[in-house]
């Protein structure tokens, strides 16, 4: 019998009656009687838990590999060593086609798995069938399609940017090797088109956030007029982006422009690919495309209403952009009168308990988003 195993605990499933058909206790039966998965050593089962790419290589490799596979003298990405516990299944998948780098030629495990990118390692991993669709289509949609055909994508997923969760690896493995049958399942179409990407902004519910925005954008445009130049108009998918790093920043402690593995303070190539990560590229004019700009202010507010209390704390952050104007070094400044930009995003997250603002600003000059996005 093929073995898969999955680092998932069973002498805890007791204390988690709340797991929903994503992993209903016949798929989770199903992996056990197969001794298919073992447990956290701490007996816990983290449904929740989001696999990153190490995880999920490791799942799949073990699903047709049965065995560790041994670590090779050359190592397959330069961001893996040879005494990193998931070496030997990631070189393994590299060679099996499994997976392949980023753009910089990296492996980053750390990084959370989407269901796109998902799909490509179940469809190659169980040898699945994969129809011929248009050259101008997503590099996701052969592998997608055929993964929906099994109708193993269980319906707690709605769009294809959506981050795998433990439990449902479980479901989409009991369907596609226990050949369960009769699911509730979603469809290609419907993760395609049919709903949209959450904004992911998780501020207090006493902070006006149209209003801040409108009078964030209002001091931008006032400032461009004054130099001839033309309005900034607001992007969904920036605002998505913005919000995105917001929320990291907070929850680091750290207003910084380094992503994972980022060793520069401000590494374009890096932060382009992050941008890819959540589906959002760049028109470019005279070699302009995007950029960042960043900053973090005290904030505390325990009134009824905040919202001119968020709008003094970024307030700081605007003056501060704007009195680099006759500095010799005004990254920030040169990003707002930046001629080519014409679209904004505003990101902001608040940490109540330490008192913290952090907003992220992301200018473009036509930003393309592949993921539909909830309205603001």
């Amino acid at each position: 019998m093929t073995r898969w195993i999955l680092s998932f605990a069973f002498a805890a499933l007791a204390i988690f009656p709340f797991l929903s058909h994503a992993a209903s206790m016949d798929a989770i039966d199903f992996v056990k009687k197969e001794g298919i998965m073992t447990g956290y050593p701490d007996g816990s089962f983290r449904p929740k838990h989001v696999l990153n790419r190490a995880e999920f290589v490791k799942v799949l490799v073990e699903s047709t590999h049965g065995e560790h596979p041994p670590v090779p003298a050359t190592l397959c990405f330069p961001d893996i060593k040879k005494s990193d516990w998931f070496a030997g299944y990631v070189c393994f998948a590299k060679e099996q086609g499994l997976v392949s780098g980023y753009s910089d030629g990296k492996f980053y495990p750390a990084r959370e798995v989407n269901l796109a990118e998902a799909s490509k390692m179940i469809a190659i991993a169980f040898k699945l069938s994969l129809t011929a669709v248009p050259k101008e289509a997503p590099w996701y949609e052969p592998y997608l399609k055929a993964v929906t055909a099994t109708f193993s994508i269980p319906d707690t997923f709605t769009h294809i940017g959506q981050l795998v969760q433990r439990e449902q690896i479980v479901e989409i493995l009991y369907r596609i090797v226990g050949k369960a049958t009769g699911r509730p399942h979603v469809s290609y179409d419907a993760l395609k088109v049919g709903a949209c990407v959450p904004l992911g902004e998780d501020l207090p519910a006493n902070v006006d956030m149209k209003k801040v925005r409108d009078t964030w954008l209002g001091w931008y445009n006032t400032a461009r007029a004054a130099n001839g130049l033309a309005p900034y108009i607001y992007n969904i998918q920036l605002h998505r982006t913005a919000i995105a790093w917001s929320e990291i920043s907070e929850k680091r402690n750290s207003m910084t422009h380094k992503r994972d593995d980022q060793t520069a303070y401000y590494d374009y190539a890096r932060i382009l690919q992050w941008f890819k990560d959540l589906g959002v590229t760049f028109k470019s004019v005279n070699t302009v495309t995007f950029t960042e700009n960043i900053g973090w202010s005290p904030y505390s507010c325990t009134k009824s209403d905040c919202t001119e209390d968020v709008i003094k704390a970024i307030r700081y952050t605007f003056d501060f952009y704007m009195a680099e104007k006759n500095m010799a070094y005004r990254p920030h400044y040169n990003s707002l009168m930046n001629k080519y930009f014409k679209e904004i995003g505003v990101g902001i997250a608040i940490d109540e308990v330490k008192k913290k603002l952090y907003i992220t600003i992301h200018y473009a000059v036509e930003p393309i988003g592949a993921l539909p996005v909830c309205a603001v």
